[in-house]
């Protein structure tokens, strides 16, 4: 069977493309355009069905998650579509026109596409519990589901007060004056490490009036109410423990939710932007004493897998294989690499590790782009940029003067899974650089929050170019981890193809460029 699977409306829209089982192509619209959380789905979809390994004669299929688009793929029943996902229904079956010829089509409700990639990354096991939490669903903005044997049970609707869910996080950075664009969250979150949980301004939190999520009135004049009060003010240490206390309320309030639901050994999965929240993720593997699946994709750019999913696990009985992070657009070709170092006057040369991890021990800022491009928002190790965490200042210069970051939100690091292993015994391990681990006093400082954190990405050998890289940065340096950010400018989503970082950073103090088997130095070897 050959789907295509669409997020067509709203924010983070993409298209991915299934074949008999396999994701065999995807690409986030932001990644072409370079305009983050773009909405236009008609580039990308335009962009899959150009590709030479897509046979868009032969789509079957259309999975497209809601809302909508109706422009784009001609529903005749749309409008019956959305009174029964309004109603509860997990998905409807209808047509649309694509290329000019009718095609099957099935509307996904946005809630159950985000639930149907969260337990495909648990393997679908029977029992899984999944836990869906954004700012705002089709209907909810917050859902909790259970796998039984071969569906999908939709359980509770909305059963998260205002702060245990991801409406919160937007309230409370539209609150401290950070606006409400969807990377608000992330902003803010970084905020609690530097605080303590406030009693008095729990206490607060708690009495907000809970139709606060559905009613923007109220929401307004609570947010004014708020703002007015000492406890909420615009001063730094005031923020840290506004977040702080935000921080510990939602994690207690998830954390309680599925204690109530989840069975005594029974797999759990996260879906919705809130599954980037390292601090809740991390407590709760730890409170449960498992691990926690969470897509490295749990936003909304994982509808474009996440639709597909659910149509042909849960209504065709196709079986999905697991997917590869690494599956965003198509790699860069040599060709293309050496046509645009060119044209930016920089000089290739063959791909050296052991010149690329000298340069990192000495100081330097090195760009990498390896193959296809990770999907969801985390940089792990194909669009990156990375730094000796043992540098004095290197986070400043990454952080704050390359990508103009808040000055004090953190970096992650990545590290090779064995010495992970090694650094910390009995710790589980994640992939997708989606918990956090305590951190001793003097290693790898400039990766280390201030709560002794760190975000850590752990990196098997299959990633053959930069688990290398990371042995030979150690061997030189004695340090066992590298600094990885995401690959791009400020205020622009992740560079996608080579001519991207040049623009993002040919002029910036990035030191050395990579890309694939070629490299190049931006002011000559050092």
């Amino acid at each position: 069977m050959q789907v295509l699977s669409l997020h067509s409306a709203g924010h983070d829209t993409g298209v991915g493309y299934f074949k008999d089982g396999r994701l065999a192509f995807a690409v986030e619209t932001e990644r072409l355009t370079r305009t983050k959380h773009d909405h236009r789905s008609d580039i990308a979809l335009r962009h899959v069905l150009s590709q030479e390994d897509v046979d868009a004669d032969g789509v079957e299929l259309v999975a497209v998650s809601t809302p909508v688009r109706s422009s784009l793929l001609r529903i005749p029943d749309l409008d019956r579509a959305m009174e029964r996902i309004a109603g509860g229904a997990p998905h409807h079956r209808t047509t649309c026109e694509l290329l000019g010829r009718r095609v099957e089509c099935v509307v996904v409700t946005h809630e159950v596409s985000h639930a149907a990639l969260a337990a495909h990354y648990a393997g679908h096991r029977d029992g899984t519990t999944v836990l869906v939490n954004e700012g705002r669903g089709q209907i909810t903005r917050s859902s909790l589901f259970r796998v039984r044997g071969d569906s999908l049970e939709w359980l509770e609707k909305d059963p998260l007060p205002w702060y245990g869910n991801g409406f919160g996080w937007t309230a409370i950075g539209h609150l401290l004056g950070f606006g409400r664009t969807p990377s608000v969250a992330g902003k803010v979150m970084a905020l609690g490490g530097y605080g303590a949980p406030d009693p008095r301004v729990r206490e607060i939190l708690e009495a907000v009036d809970h139709r606060v999520m559905h009613d923007l009135a109220l929401a307004e004049e609570v947010r004014q109410d708020l703002a007015a009060r000492p406890e909420f003010g615009r001063d730094f240490e005031s923020m840290t423990r506004v977040v702080a206390t935000f921080q510990e309320l939602f994690t207690e309030t998830v954390h309680g939710l599925l204690a109530r639901h989840v069975r005594d050994d029974g797999p759990i999965a996260l879906g919705g932007g809130c599954g980037l929240n390292i601090v809740a993720n991390s407590v709760l593997r730890d409170r449960f004493g498992r691990d926690i699946a969470v897509p490295p994709a749990c936003g909304d750019a994982g509808h474009l897998a996440g639709a597909g999913i659910y149509a042909q696990k849960y209504l065709f009985g196709q079986e999905v294989a697991p997917l590869s992070v690494y599956a965003n657009g198509a790699a860069n070709s040599r060709e293309d690499v050496l046509a645009a170092l060119s044209a930016s006057g920089l000089e290739p040369v063959p791909y050296d590790r052991a010149a690329v991890a000298r340069e990192l021990s000495d100081g330097g800022v090195v760009a990498l782009v390896d193959g296809t491009a990770e999907l969801g928002p985390r940089a792990l190790g194909h669009r990156s940029l990375l730094g000796s965490p043992a540098v004095p200042g290197m986070r400043k210069r990454m952080s704050e003067e390359l990508k103009q970051r808040e000055w004090y939100r953190p970096l992650g690091a990545v590290m090779r899974e064995e010495r992970f292993a090694e650094l910390f015994p009995g710790e589980r391990p994640s992939p997708y650089m989606l918990f956090e681990y305590l951190l001793p006093e003097g290693s790898a400082p400039e990766a280390r929050h201030i709560n002794g954190t760190c975000r850590i990405q752990t990196l098997g050998p299959d990633e053959e170019r930069l688990h290398a890289l990371l042995a030979e940065f150690e061997a030189l340096s004695g340090v066992p981890a590298l600094i990885n950010t995401s690959l791009n400018g400020p205020g622009r989503a992740i560079a996608h193809t080579v001519r991207d970082v040049l623009e993002d950073f040919r002029d910036s103090p990035v030191d050395l460029f990579v890309f694939g088997d070629v490299m190049a130095y931006r002011a000559g070897p050092r």
